[in-house]
This record gives structure tokens, C-alpha cells and sequence, in this order.
């Protein structure tokens, strides 16, 4: 996985290029040392691939003829940051060590030919096979249908009973390495009350419009109530305390990003027998058993037939029935239990988004990016929008769907509102502008 000698790692996407390609891919014995790559073709990945670096798919033209893979993903630091230097080189590294454990111990991904990294330079890269070439992206326009998510459960239960008992031993000393901090732990609660309070009020405005066309007609301060960003952002602590070993709670490892753009369906193949893989495991940590499943039902990337009503129970049932008949950490954990670790878990994808999404919706108010036409003063609608925006607020749409209806069926608004206030110090909170103020 590290960078062979004398290939430098690039300082960003552009200095991978033909050259650098030829290099890596003779280094591998992808090519011989005759073949090099004469042309590259890029294109983008994803419509929320590259929060946490920039991403590109570079597709290989070779001087020889050549049976080898053509399509590559590559990925470098990020142009935008949405977090700062030092948070993201964290998840850069967290991603990189990802494609170094041992496959039968993680999650089913691509093939990497590079992934290595200096943080004291601050060059980092990641190259691996083009998994669209041989699978099908679940991207966020095409939604899990319930079959889908039932032909993952299996391989999720076998990560989580892998990993179960993290919090101790030498499972714990393994999560050390990669970074794989405990998700209820201060630490990653401490940097989501710094980042929180820039972007409450701003949330709070945003999903209480009822016009606008990310909310359907079912504005936030309907349902699940008055300013629940602000109430979520004052009661983080007590709301994730539950969650830690300390507090009662199981443990396992969570891939932490576990959605649509991060998803390939493929044929079982002896390369990939569950019929489906992963990438992009910069956010991992260790949380309760049902932190992946909790993260994929509410991500807005299955459908809501899925992650409401009776197919919910049948998802959740199928799984806790599936980590009983194999645990052997936690042969006494009730259903009660599992449902309420579920519950509160389910707010993990809403937490990145609200935290991480700060900075893209404060640009807003200064009519850059997708936002602007809730937040700028400039009468923009989605039809000044780039396609990538469009398609941004459709993902935006799905998922705070999900959210509304997570939190409203599990009743999180009243259950805030009963729980104490953090007790650390917070950050300044930020003030809309007067013309948004209501």
C-alpha cells in the first residue's frame, strides 16, 4: 500500500497524472516496464464524494495493449474544507489505514494500489480500482429497496460480532491504530460542540420554511419541534452518554459512513462473495452493535417504505436475530436494549450533516453554494443552480426526510427537552443576519 520508492505522493489531484499513473501501475505489475499510461480521461464521482478530500475518476489510455484495469479512483486533500486542517488530515488517515487491515477482519472494498500518506508534508493519496467497472454505485437518486438492505445485514452482523468488545483488549489496542475513537467518547463529542453552535441558528431558519422545496410542506418546527438544532446542539452530552461501554452500552467497530455514494451492489464473485463493498472509511469508530445498520436506515439513503413501518421491524428483527445466534460478548443483550441503541444511533448521519454541513450552509448566507437559494439575498431559485447543486438538495431532501421521521417516531424532541444542558464550555454561538431574523 505505501507509495513506492521515488514516486513522490502528490500535494493534489493534479499531480496525478499520466506520469505518476505509469509509475504506480508498473510498481505493481499492473503494466510492464515498457507499457505507460499516454492519456488520462477525468471525470467526477459521486455528488457528495470529496467532503473530506477531492476525488476524481481518471480513466487510463495505455501505450501497449493491455488487459489491465483502466479506471481508477484517486483521491488527494480536499480543495474546500469543510472541517479544519488538522480534522481532516485525522480522517484522511483514518480512510488510508482502512485499506490496511486484514480484509477477512473488515468491510468488503475495492483493491487499493496506493494508500500512504506524510502528514508533516501533507501529501496524501489513495489510488484503487474503479469499482463501477465490475458493480453498480447505490447512488443517492436510486435508494436500497428492502431486499437490498436485507442482502447486507449478514456481512454487517459479521463486523460487528468481529469486532464486539472493542472498548477492551486487543480489539481496543487494533482500533487504537487506526484512530477509531469511541463515538460517545469527549474527544468526537468535543469537536461536534465546537463545530454545532456555528451553524444551529442557521439550521433552525433553514428547515423552518415551509415553502421551500427541500422540506415538502413539513417544516422542522412542526415536527419533530420549535429549534431542534439548537435544543440538539445544547443536549449532545447527555443525549450520546448512553452510548458508551461506560454507561452499559455494547461496542463494536462502524465503517461511520455507511450510505448510498459509499455503496457497489456486484455479482458474488470469490473476490467479493457478499455481493457488495464499501469505500471511504475516514469517519470509522467504535459505538454500540447496531451503529452501522442505525447509520444506513438513516442516511436518506434507503427508501422510506424501508426505514418506516413494518419493514423497519422486519430490518431490525433480522439483524438482532442474526448477532444473537453468533455473539459471544454480549449473549444477555435484550431487544429492548438493541431498539433503544438503534434509536439514538439513528442520529448519527443527522449529527455530520449538521455539524460538517455548517460551513456549506453559512456560505449560503453569502450566496455561495446549494443554500443560497433559502439564505442569499439575491432572489436566486434552484434554477440559477449548477447540476451538482441540483443534485446536492435532492440528497438534502432524502436524508432530512429520514431524519424528520427518525426523530419523530422515536420521540427525541421531548426526550431532549427532559435532558441537561452540556456542561463543557461552548463556543460562540453565531447570530443570523438581521434581514433572516424572524
Amino acid at each position: 500500500m505505501k507509495a513506492p520508492r521515488n514516486l513522490a505522493l502528490p500535494r493534489n489531484l493534479d499531480d496525478v497524472n499520466a506520469a505518476f499513473l505509469t509509475e504506480l501501475l508498473r510498481a505493481r505489475g499492473v503494466i510492464s516496464e515498457t507499457n505507460a499510461v499516454v492519456k488520462t480521461e477525468e471525470s467526477g464521482v459521486g455528488m457528495t464524494a470529496g467532503y473530506f478530500s477531492s476525488i476524481k475518476r481518471v480513466k487510463c489510455e495505455f501505450l501497449e495493449p493491455t488487459d489491465a484495469q483502466s479506471s481508477y479512483i484517486v483521491k488527494a486533500w480536499p480543495e474546500f474544507e469543510l472541517a479544519s486542517g488538522e480534522s481532516i488530515a485525522s480522517m484522511f488517515a483514518k480512510d488510508i489505514k482502512g485499506y490496511m487491515v486484514d480484509a477477512e477482519l473488515f468491510y468488503p472494498r475495492p483493491r487499493a494500489l496506493l494508500a500512504d500518506f506524510d502528514q508533516e508534508a501533507n501529501r496524501w493519496a489513495l489510488v484503487m480500482e474503479d469499482a463501477c467497472t465490475f458493480s453498480d454505485q447505490k447512488l443517492h437518486e436510486n435508494e436500497l429497496d428492502l431486499d437490498e438492505v436485507l442482502r447486507m445485514i449478514p456481512k454487517m452482523v459479521d463486523i460487528a460480532v468481529t469486532w464486539e468488545g472493542c472498548d477492551e483488549g486487543e480489539k481496543a489496542e487494533a482500533l487504537d491504530e487506526l484512530d477509531a475513537g469511541h463515538w460517545a467518547g469527549d474527544d468526537n463529542l468535543a469537536a461536534f460542540r465546537e463545530l454545532m453552535p456555528a451553524g444551529a441558528r442557521v439550521f433552525d431558519y433553514m428547515w423552518s420554511i415551509a415553502d421551500s422545496s427541500l422540506l415538502a410542506g413539513k417544516p422542522w418546527q412542526e415536527v419533530p419541534g420549535p429549534d431542534f438544532y439548537s435544543l440538539f446542539t445544547r443536549k449532545l452530552d447527555a443525549f450520546y452518554a448512553p452510548m458508551h461501554p461506560d454507561n452499559g452500552a455494547t461496542c463494536t467497530l462502524s465503517h461511520g459512513d455507511l450510505r448510498g455514494d459509499n455503496l457497489f451492489f456486484c455479482e458474488p464473485s470469490g473476490d467479493y462473495p457478499d455481493g457488495w463493498l464499501t469505500i471511504d472509511y475516514q469517519l470509522m469508530f467504535r459505538g454500540p452493535v447496531p451503529s452501522d445498520l442505525a447509520y444506513l436506515m438513516n442516511s436518506g439513503s434507503v427508501l422510506p417504505e424501508v426505514y418506516t413501518g413494518p419493514n423497519r421491524d422486519i430490518v431490525l428483527r433480522t439483524f438482532y436475530e442474526q448477532f444473537m445466534a453468533k455473539t459471544t460478548r454480549y449473549p444477555d443483550y435484550s431487544w429492548d436494549q438493541f431498539l433503544f441503541e438503534y434509536a439514538v444511533m439513528a442520529a448519527t448521519s443527522f449529527t455530520y450533516c449538521f455539524a460538517f454541513g455548517t460551513a456549506i450552509m453559512r456560505a449560503g448566507l453569502e450566496n455561495e453554494q446549494a443554500g443560497r437559494v433559502e439564505l442569499g439575498d439575491k432572489g436566486e431559485t434552484e434554477v440559477d443552480l449548477s447540476e451538482a447543486e441540483r443534485r446536492q438538495r435532492m440528497w438534502w431532501r432524502k436524508a432530512f426526510a429520514n431524519f424528520q421521521s427518525a426523530f419523530h417516531d422515536f420521540g427525541h424532541y421531548e426526550k431532549l427537552m427532559g435532558m441537561p444542558d452540556n456542561q463543557t464550555d461552548s463556543v460562540e454561538w453565531f447570530e443570523l443576519p438581521d434581514r433572516l431574523k424572524r
